[in-house]
């Protein structure tokens, strides 16, 4: 009967405008998505494994680096006055969140004593520690 065909392309017009509809919703999510990412900000500290000079800052093997997005930010011989001193760097007036992925080679005492002089610096900030347990890295640190 006709009216089957006329139902077939109702229904069929349907289907596309959802398909275009959840690709719309999909397309804005995916910008949303993009959006905070990019006002997350990270940083890793490992240590200098030679010698070196990078970014104006010289840095002798053994040194602990605190590398972010915008290069190596703190170097100190004290491995939590360089993770602390890259946090400030990492830190605006539009941070709220500060996550601490401690490594491999750090106690959580360790990671929770970070996170204590964070809170106390900053009392309006947000702290989280988890255990990331990652070898080379001693901490990874988001601040968003």
């Amino acid at each position: 009967p006709k009216h089957c065909g006329l139902i077939a392309k109702i229904s069929g017009r349907v289907r596309l405008a959802e398909e275009k509809k959840s690709n719309v919703i999909y397309i804005n999510n995916e910008e949303t998505m993009e959006e905070e990412i990019a006002i997350v900000k990270t940083g890793q500290v490992t240590y200098a494994v030679r010698d070196t000079e990078i970014d104006d800052k010289v840095i002798k093997e053994g040194d602990y680096m605190g590398i972010t997005d915008d290069g190596i930010k703190a170097v100190d011989k004290k491995l939590e006055t360089c993770v602390l001193s890259m946090i400030d760097e990492m830190i605006d007036d539009e941070s709220s969140i500060v996550s601490i992925y401690f490594g491999a080679d750090i106690k959580e005492n360790q990671a929770e004593k970070i996170a204590s002089k964070i809170e106390k610096k900053y009392p309006d900030m947000e702290v989280e520690i988890q255990e990331g347990g990652q070898p080379v890295y001693s901490y990874i640190v988001s601040v968003e």
